[in-house]
């Protein structure tokens, strides 16, 4: 018998290089980095400093805190847009006052430069590849800089003001960080020029004060995307009323809310009616058990994307999904780490036949699904036609089942990338039979390329109980891979 052969010795093509390659500056880099060490002269310098060179100059002085530049490349900056990207993890309050002490000089010109084209500043993350684009050619620059991003603007964030301040806000343990009541106190005070749209709102443990204290300067309508984590239920009554002003959210993410109270009411709904949400993420959030139903009950127009980690559902919870009228055109369905082993699936089979004509991705991982029940599925997924990625890993399917499923997602053409558990028989009490799996998933691909070339196919072990590691086998080496 043959067990995790890799596991013994490590293979010496897999040591890390530490070989160590010279990249010398650039001349244009050095420039700016002589530049900088004399700031007066990098001030004097910026009216004649060409377009181009300007976010690279503005990323080399905001990492490195060379604040009185940054506040004066504010009033001068010659794009219509400022992208922070993932530079905010180098922000602290003292470039942070420098930039809004740029901003203040700009509101108050009664003429502005020629040069400033600066209406919207976006100090969220979520555009960290800008310093990518940055380093690219002047062409890419140029577009990126020049050009609107695809943000898809709230009417809440339409105000006419001559400035548009776009971030994203984290309460941590019920508390603002220094910076974020720094910037929510200045703008404030500069309400009549400045919108401060906070697109991302993450809370993280409640203090009601404070939620009080940012509700009275938040613009709710700008809110697209909330995270809502480690409350309890009952705080819950004291957010609704927030949430509801919260018209244009887009994306709902629930993880770890902890319920105390005592009771079985599968009628009651957790959250208010949430109009144009598109995606709802549920992770540890023990309501859910029994209140399925009550809880989609927030949902007004059809979700996009539904996902429940860690959560554990009863048979009621399937048994409403196919009824459940505000789910029926989605195109992103998780269920992962949900023991559904003891549950009848044959509502799940209905909903997917319900969701065929939209879904695109469908992940049912660590779910514990066995041959029986995965049989129920199977003509349900024939008819999901728009399928492109389909997940079923960390399942206990035997060889003879898997080869059913794969005879079934063979005739699905839109099918781009396919994740499988290793068959049962790869395993020997808990240990993985590394050969089998070598051996088996041959025969397991020559199912798929009858029919259709497949683009992406994985076959993946669990956790071996003798190495604590797995394998994976895919289709692009069509080899075994060891992995701790």
């Amino acid at each position: 018998m043959v067990i995790c052969s890799q596991c013994p010795d490590e293979d010496d093509s897999s040591e890390e290089d530490t070989t160590e390659v010279y990249s010398p500056l650039t001349l244009e880099k050095l420039a700016r980095q002589r530049l900088l060490r004399e700031e007066a002269l990098a001030i004097s310098a910026l009216k004649d400093l060409p377009h181009l060179l300007f976010p690279a100059m503005f990323e080399e002085a905001f990492i490195n805190g060379h604040t009185k530049v940054l506040t004066a490349m504010i009033p001068v900056w010659p794009y219509p847009y400022l992208y922070v990207g993932m530079m905010i993890k180098n922000r602290n309050l003292e470039t942070l006052k420098a930039m809004l002490e740029g901003l203040d000089i700009l509101i108050a010109q009664k003429v502005r430069s020629s040069r400033c084209k600066l209406r919207q500043i976006n100090w969220k993350n979520k555009y960290h590849n800008v310093i990518g684009i940055w380093a690219g050619s002047h062409e890419l620059l140029t577009r990126f800089m020049t050009q609107k991003q695809p943000v898809q603007n709230s009417p809440g964030c339409g105000v006419k003001k001559e400035l548009k301040v776009t971030t994203q806000l984290e309460i941590m343990e019920g508390r603002l960080d220094e910076s974020d009541r720094y910037l929510f106190q200045w703008a404030q005070q500069r309400k009549d020029s400045i919108h401060l749209c906070n697109t991302n709102l993450e809370i993280q443990g409640l203090t009601k004060a404070t939620v009080i204290e940012i509700f009275k300067f938040l613009h709710a309508d700008c809110v697209q995307d909330l995270m809502l984590c480690h409350l309890s239920i009952e705080d819950f009554d004291f957010l609704n009323p927030y949430l509801r002003q919260m018209n244009n959210l887009l994306n709902l993410t629930l993880c770890h809310i902890t319920d105390t109270r005592s009771m079985d009411d599968s009628e009651m709904s957790l959250l208010p009616t949430f109009h144009c949400l598109q995606t709802l993420s549920v992770n540890d959030v023990p309501y859910v058990y029994g209140n399925l139903k009550g809880f989609l009950r927030c949902l007004k127009n059809p979700l996009e994307s539904l996902i429940i980690t860690e959560c554990d559902l009863s048979q009621s919870d399937l048994d409403c999904l196919p009824y459940c009228l505000n789910i029926f055109e989605l195109r992103y369905l998780t269920l992962a780490s949900i023991n559904l082993c003891d549950l009848l699936l044959e509502p799940l089979g209905f909903f997917l036949e319900r969701v065929g004509h939209t879904l695109e991705n469908l992940e049912l991982e660590s779910c514990g699904i066995q041959d029986s029940q995965l049989n129920t599925l199977l003509p349900a997924l024939s008819q999901c036609s728009q399928l492109r990625v389909v997940s079923f890993n960390d399942n206990e399917f035997s060889l003879l089942f898997l080869k059913e499923l794969l005879h079934h997602t063979a005739q699905l053409s839109q099918l781009e990338r396919e994740v499988c558990p290793a068959p049962l028989e790869c395993y020997d009490r808990g240990i993985v039979l590394s050969h089998r799996l070598e051996n088996l998933c041959p025969e397991l691909l020559d199912i798929l390329t009858a029919k259709r070339m497949p683009m992406e196919v994985t076959f993946e072990t669990i956790e071996c109980s003798n190495c604590g590691g797995f394998y994976t086998y895919d289709l692009e080496t069509e080899s075994c891979h060891f992995h701790i």
